[in-house]
Parts: structure tokens; C-alpha cells; sequence
């Protein structure tokens, strides 16, 4: 049995829930961080000692960060699907769903907070400006890679489009101007027709 620790708030735990859907898991999820708390709780604290989410424990065995757990559940239960059997293509997967973990999720952060978490009277629109410029060289490398494939990693959906997924709808949700990325507005299309 998986058990999912985490709020669906979270873009971390939102990367496992999606993944245990596209694999047809069954699993239980806890609501913990955020306005649900619980982080502190000695419990949580044996299992995850970053006192972080999300947490998963699968038929015992206890795993924490979020880019590993998609790794984990992928290769442990999508095996051929959305856990490429070719191995260059899972190299591809392994990049993009660590680059989302290192570099995407840090850069989107701040636009995600000022749109998302505060209020309007407490926005920076230079501010904002300068973190939605710094976005380009990041959406650019995905619309370079979509060149030639409809999915990250190759012809199929894999487990790179979820993370890296999850991070192109935060920002086709902030309302300002996206570029001029074609490719990449039609790989966000085709991730929101998947159930």
C-alpha cells in the first residue's frame, strides 16, 4: 500500500499524485505542511527528518524528495510506459525531472508567490517583470527540445512531463505575456487532455 504525505497544494506532492494517477495506484494520502501543519510531529519527523514534503511510504519502505519518489514510483511500477525502457530516452526523463527540482521550480517561485500567495497591494510589477524575463532562457530550452518530439523525453509522455508539466501550468496560469513558444503552448495543451 502507498501512502502519500503531503497537501495537494504543494507542486512537490502534487508531482507524486500524479504520478501514482497516470500508473493507476491506489494510495492514501495524508494531508500534512502548509495550513495542515504536522511537519513537527515525531511521527512525520522519523520519516522524513528535513520535516518536508512529501513523504511517501510504499509496502514499508520510506522515501522523501520529490524528484526521487517520481523516479522510484516510475521505475518500480511504469516500467515500459511512463519509465522509458530505452536508456538514452530515460537519461532524457532522469534531466528534466532533476533541471524542474534545481533550476525550473526556483526560478517560477517568486512569480508563484507574488501571483498566487499575496496580494494584489503587495505585488512588484518591475519586480515581477524582471522574474517573468528570467523565465525566457528556461522556456526556450523547452521549446528548442519539443522541436522534433511532442513529449520531453521522446515520442511518448513519460515521467519528465510531469514535473516539468506541473511548472508550465503554474505559469500559463500567471496572467502575463508567455512568449512566443508555440511548441511548448501545444505540449501544455496535450498535458491537459490526459485525464
Amino acid at each position: 500500500m502507498l501512502t502519500i504525505y503531503g497537501n495537494d497544494h504543494s507542486s512537490c506532492v502534487q508531482k507524486e499524485l500524479w504520478c501514482a494517477e497516470e500508473l493507476g495506484l491506489t494510495y492514501t494520502r495524508v494531508d500534512k505542511g502548509g495550513a495542515f501543519g504536522g511537519l513537527d510531529d515525531p511521527d512525520y519527523v522519523k520519516l522524513n527528518p528535513n520535516r518536508l514534503i512529501p513523504t511517501i511510504v510504499d509496502d514499508g519502505f520510506v522515501l522523501w524528495e520529490s524528484g526521487a519518489i517520481v523516479c522510484y514510483l516510475a521505475s518500480k511500477y511504469g516500467q515500459g510506459s511512463i519509465y522509458p525502457s530505452d536508456h538514452r530516452a530515460r537519461g532524457e526523463a532522469y534531466r528534466w525531472v532533476f533541471w524542474q527540482t534545481g533550476t525550473v521550480r526556483g526560478a517560477i517561485m517568486p512569480l508563484y508567490v507574488q501571483w498566487r500567495v499575496w496580494k494584489p497591494a503587495y505585488r512588484h510589477l518591475e519586480e515581477l517583470e524582471r522574474f517573468r524575463r528570467g523565465m525566457e532562457p528556461i522556456w526556450t530550452t523547452v521549446e528548442s527540445q519539443l522541436e522534433s518530439r511532442d513529449w520531453l523525453a521522446g515520442d511518448t509522455f513519460t515521467m519528465a512531463d510531469i514535473p516539468m508539466g506541473i511548472m508550465a501550468h503554474w505559469w500559463y496560469s500567471f496572467p502575463i505575456d508567455h512568449f512566443q513558444l508555440p511548441r511548448m503552448a501545444d505540449w501544455h495543451a496535450r498535458l491537459l487532455q490526459r485525464p
